[in-house]
């Protein structure tokens, strides 16, 4: 709570009377008034407190100045000087130091005690007190009976937006604007919107400020359900504060109580792939149309998406809402479908409309493989495939085009962790007695493998004899126990150098 010298100026039974005081300075917040007549009481004082004084520290005027210096240094808002105590009258030297500083200047009469002005102060804290408890009850009331309603969400954004005088914006779990209070009404910033969405895709409650406006997680840390934006965050005092806490769990038991429903048509969408996966596309079609919106027109994107079991929730209801608002917005020109396959989850958007698949695993923060150009009659391969490339999906490059794996031949399906660790294994007997000699044989087997076996052009690209490379041959033949002349041993060890990411 803070007061002002305009509100102390106005008790009448104080007696004040403002000296050097702006504007600016009448209003300016008071955090608390002390009394004291030390040479230096800056130490002793915190910014916001105002200062009263009878000014008997100063042996004469030009004590003054320096005095006031390290008030303003201090963040002092005013200086109350008491007349006829010491002297009669404001110091002409005090006034002209306050203006150039810009701190407010008042006189406290004789008959009015210091300790009066502290009491007026605490007084008009404790009265803005009830008065921000009162508001805070009020407002809550009102908030309540908004949430009876039938659109209760919709209400109680616009209640609270009206009750704060700031814009409120509730994000649905895609991060995108699910509800705006009507009065006043304003659109969040790029970087409201960026750090909102990397909140929800942190997967975690949490609450933060972002450009004034202050963001809080709705929902479960492991189903968040949304973002709720409340503009005018430096405003907020407790009693806001207070009110918005009681909007972010009215908001997640509005939003909870459709995770029952969420989880019926989690388990119908993954029957509806099953039945497309087997080819019976006008039942799901109709199922869809009723539901969501027609299926995704050909050609289509078929994407895999790898999702942690903390993840899958959320991400779910993400493209639960991109569904709704395909259905809504594109009726007649294919949405979005998604079902749970496993512990994957498989996304089917038109083929003009991959960028989706892209920005919902970059704001997911997922990884996955994707087809362009697959059709119904040929979805299961397509699954099949994008989930190929799933596996070669990393932190690194989240999203895998299939036709990148396909181009790159049979042995690209050799990424997969399993067989990073197979290789790795066979290879370890080498990389131990390189680390022992220095020899190179895990690089000279190769660079010999990648010549085709020719000694002559791996010696040189290598930079030694030929008679050093067979040397080096024959001693990895003996430590993996293979013979190197045959073409299936060849195979098994170059496979085992392209998995192991060495050739």
């Amino acid at each position: 709570m803070t007061v002002t010298l305009a509100e102390m100026l106005a008790v009448p039974e104080l007696g004040l009377r403002a000296v050097a005081a702006e504007a600016e300075a009448l209003a300016r917040p008071w955090q608390w008034v002390h009394s004291s007549d030390l040479v230096d009481p800056a130490p002793f004082l915190s910014p916001g407190d105002a200062l009263l004084t009878t000014g008997t520290q100063w042996t004469d005027d030009d004590a003054i100045a320096p005095w006031v210096e390290r008030l303003a240094a201090a963040g002092v808002p005013a200086v109350g000087f008491g007349t006829e105590v010491v002297r009669a009258g404001t110091p002409d030297e005090l006034a002209r130091a306050c203006a150039a500083h810009g701190i407010a200047l008042f006189e406290v009469p004789y008959r009015t005690p210091f300790i009066a002005v502290a009491r007026a102060v605490a007084d008009a804290e404790e009265r803005q007190r009830y008065a921000r408890v009162r508001w805070s009850l009020e407002t809550q009331r009102a908030i309540a009976v908004a949430a009876l309603k039938a659109d209760g969400l919709a209400a109680t954004i616009d209640e609270l937006a009206r009750r704060i005088d700031a814009p409120v914006v509730l994000l649905g779990p895609d991060g995108e604007v699910a509800l705006t209070g009507r009065s006043p009404a304003a659109e969040p910033s790029p970087g409201v919107l960026a750090a909102a969405r990397r909140l929800l895709a942190d997967g975690r409650r949490a609450a933060t400020t972002v450009e004034g406006t202050a963001l809080q997680t709705v929902g479960r840390s492991d189903a968040l359900r949304g973002i709720l934006a409340v503009g005018g965050a430096a405003q907020h005092d407790d009693a806001v504060r207070a009110v918005v806490t009681s909007v972010v769990a009215m908001a997640g038991l509005a939003l909870e109580r459709d995770r029952a429903l969420a989880r019926a048509i989690d388990h119908l969408r993954t029957g509806l792939l099953a039945a497309l996966l087997r080819g019976e596309r006008e039942l799901v079609a109709s199922t869809s149309r009723a539901l969501w919106g027609p299926l995704p027109e050909e050609p289509l994107a078929v994407a895999v998406l790898d999702v942690l079991a903390a993840q899958r929730a959320g991400v779910l209801e993400l493209l639960e809402s991109r569904a709704e608002r395909g259905g809504r917005a594109e009726r007649g020109r294919g949405g979005v479908f998604h079902a749970r396959d496993g512990g994957r989850i498989v996304v089917v958007v038109p083929e003009a409309r991959a960028a989706l698949v892209a920005d919902l695993v970059e704001r997911a923060r997922v990884t996955g493989g994707l087809v362009r150009g697959a059709r119904y009659d040929e979805l299961a391969a397509a699954v099949d495939d994008a989930g190929r490339a799933a596996d070669r999906a990393s932190s690194a490059q989240p999203l895998i085009d299939y036709a990148s794996v396909r181009d790159d031949g049979v042995l690209a399906s050799l990424s997969g962790d399993d067989t990073r660790r197979i290789a790795v294994a066979v290879l370890a007997p080498l990389d131990e007695h390189d680390a022992r000699t220095g020899d190179q044989l895990v690089r000279t087997l190769a660079e010999w493998l990648g010549a085709d076996a020719v000694a002559e052009a791996a010696a040189a690209r290598l930079g030694v004899h030929r008679h050093t490379l067979r040397a080096r041959v024959l001693r990895a033949e003996g430590l993996l126990g293979r013979d190197l002349k045959a073409f299936p041993a060849r195979a098994e060890l170059w496979a085992a150098l392209v998995a192991a990411g060495r050739a």
